[in-house]
């Protein structure tokens, strides 16, 4: 443990200044080379100490009144978020506390460390609560969430709904590799997964995905996962080119393409990456898209940088099918992601639903008479699904919902029962949101 603890600091503090967890963890482990027993040790604790991180920092802010949390060097404030996780959580005791975060502290004002420990170890969990007297207030510590994210969930559930929908943010979601059919088939995985043990189980609903129930080896080590042969994919991800169902010979457009999970699906589905346009806005996220197809054997795809919300007005091609799967707040996505929750306010929304709005408008432009658009996102939240879509056929009289089938998750009443939300405590998957609408002539 006291080998790890630098790298345990560094993946915090690179997390806490706007880096994504799971490509910190990646690389981290990649570049490290460590060992599988501090793999684990630092995928539980970053993940765990992200999940509970508001109520990791009342209790160090609970500690003291000589310093700001916010305005302390972000390596400190991890240093603290793991001793404070390692005394609250794991009770280790005072004194290992210390011994092993100790070299490693920076001094904040004459504050030593083991004033600091003795503080946070005293406080109760009794004194959290202390003026937390509303639901919202009490879930947010109980639960680990915002507190207006848990009004916005109150206004639209019930009580049992957004306790169960919360307590769901805390597990881990089951892990699916869906067999890229460009490279292999599903008997071919099977087999690999038998020879080494792995309990799978396939998912019926959605063809060439796995189910991973346990693996002693972990998924990403295996060859067949280099090689691009299978790829990790969460259920609801997966259901979107399904519900998108292109067929041969139809032009497809990936509007937000990057990394190119769907993008890839899509040609898998096909056969081929022939007649797909993909788009991203980014550079760095366009060489990850382009690595990524190439790695999953994905061409001839067209590969474009540029704006997906002024694209219509250079594009000469009008699109059978459009994936639109947009930016969005990733509110579905807690349990895997659990920095994002930390990170986006509520102002945030605005700027993702006036994108989301302004990228559907776009889609309409380039879409072919009797042509489908489907739009999801990993998002819970009404202002960017129900909202952005009950808005856009308002405004457009041409389009109409059909049914985002196959239907995995449940019918959205708000939507004439033709979309479909899925979330992770009924259906083992990511909170996803899925419409498809279509064209008329």
């Amino acid at each position: 443990m006291e080998s790890l603890i630098p790298t345990i600091i560094y993946v915090l503090t690179e997390i806490d200044t706007g880096n994504s967890s799971r490509v910190t963890l990646r690389s981290t482990v990649s570049n490290k080379k460590l060992t599988r027993d501090d793999e684990s040790t630092l995928y539980y604790l970053t993940f765990e100490i992200l999940r509970i991180m508001n109520v990791v920092d009342l209790f160090i802010k609970m500690s003291s009144s000589s310093f700001s949390l916010k305005k302390i060097k972000p390596k400190t404030r991890s240093l603290l978020r793991l001793a404070t996780f390692l005394l609250k959580v794991e009770k280790k005791p005072i004194e290992y506390v210390n011994e092993i975060l100790e070299p490693h502290y920076k001094q904040i004002e004459s504050l030593q460390l083991s004033t600091i420990l003795v503080s946070i170890q005293e406080i109760t969990e009794t004194q959290l609560y202390e003026n937390k007297h509303d639901l919202a207030s009490r879930f947010s510590i109980k639960y680990y969430t915002p507190t207006w994210i848990i009004r916005k969930f109150l206004s639209r559930w019930n009580e049992k709904f957004t306790k169960d929908l919360l307590a769901s943010f805390l597990q881990n979601l089951p892990m699916y590799v869906r067999v890229n059919a460009l490279k292999a088939n599903l008997k071919q995985i099977i087999s690999v997964f038998e020879d080494k043990n792995i309990d799978y189980e396939l998912v019926k609903e959605i063809r060439n995905l796995i189910k991973i129930i346990y693996s002693e080896t972990p998924i990403p080590r295996l060859p067949e996962f280099d090689e691009g042969k299978f790829v990790i994919q969460q259920k609801a991800s997966a259901l979107v080119s399904h519900v998108l169902d292109p067929k041969p010979g139809e032009k497809i457009l990936d509007m937000c393409a990057s990394p190119g999970g769907k993008t890839s699906h899509i040609a898998a589905i096909l056969g081929s990456g022939e007649n797909i346009e993909a788009i991203d806005i980014n550079e760095d996220r366009i060489k990850i898209l382009v690595k990524r197809l190439e790695l999953l054997g994905v061409k001839p795809t067209k590969i474009i940088k540029s704006d997906s919300r002024t694209f219509y007005k250079k594009s000469k091609t009008k699109f059978d099918k459009i994936l639109l799967d947009p930016p969005c707040s990733s509110s579905g996505t807690y349990s895997s992601r659990p920095e994002m929750k930390w990170r986006l306010k509520q102002r945030d929304l605005r700027w993702y639903t006036n994108l989301q709005s302004d990228l559907l408008k776009s889609a309409s432009k380039l879409i072919e008479t009797e042509g489908c658009i489907v739009y999801s996102t990993c998002s819970l939240f009404q202002e960017e699904n129900h909202n952005i879509i009950s808005a856009f056929l308002r405004e457009n009289t041409n389009f109409s919902l059909v049914e985002a089938t196959p239907m995995l998750g449940l019918f959205s009443e708000l939507l004439e029962n033709k979309a479909q939300e899925l979330y992770p405590h009924l259906h083992e998957t990511e909170g996803f949101f899925i419409a498809k609408i279509k064209k008329e002539d």
